[in-house]
């Protein structure tokens, strides 16, 4: 929508374990970042964040949807709201708590939401509507994109795959080959 936080990723990753595999297969709008260390004691940024990405042609409205939460074994989701659109190739920030720690404040979000997301392990879903999802690995058509981070009992990713390991400093990314590190920079949409 109107910016995007571009950072590169780290290289670390780590085997998954998951007893359930979602399948969120979007042509269009994917989570490209979760950051859950917001404000912890050596976190670099002050707010746990999720930045989502529109890798489609087309502009999507997002208005109605929310991005989720549940903890890494939870079963109960909490909700953000989402509203405007995401242009083809461009970003989408959502930022949650603050922590008291932390030393870099969030460019200007798109949403705001209240969520303490852990920064070792939880469940992130975009979804198509305002309903909170229900049970420890929701699938179905109304979720558009799913990450499990850390130890978490459901992933998007198979059991046998890696993914990246979130840190205090840095954000667990999707799609690391397309971000530059530069700070803070963000661009207009």
């Amino acid at each position: 929508m109107k910016r995007a936080l571009r950072l590169l990723i780290p290289g670390l990753i780590v085997l998954t374990a998951a007893s359930a595999v979602p399948r969120a297969v979007s042509p269009d709008i994917v989570i490209s970042q979760v950051y859950g260390g917001g404000g912890n004691a050596g976190a670099t940024y002050t707010n746990d964040f999720v930045e989502l990405y529109n890798r489609g042609t087309a502009p999507v409205d997002v208005t109605g949807w929310t991005l989720q939460y549940a903890s890494s074994t939870g079963a109960s989701w909490q909700t953000t709201a989402l509203a405007g659109s995401i242009a083809p190739g461009r970003y989408f920030l959502v930022q949650e708590l603050a922590g008291v720690g932390g030393t870099t404040g969030l460019p200007t979000p798109d949403a705001i939401g209240v969520i303490p997301m852990s920064g070792t392990a939880g469940k992130i879903a975009l979804v198509r509507s305002s309903v909170a999802l229900t049970g420890a690995c929701p699938a179905g058509a109304g979720v558009a994109d799913f990450v499990g981070y850390g130890a978490a009992n459901c992933s998007e990713m198979p059991a046998e795959g890696v993914r990246p390991c979130p840190s205090r400093r840095d954000p667990l990314g999707r799609l690391a080959a397309t971000f530059e590190r530069r700070g803070m920079s963000r661009t207009s949409t």
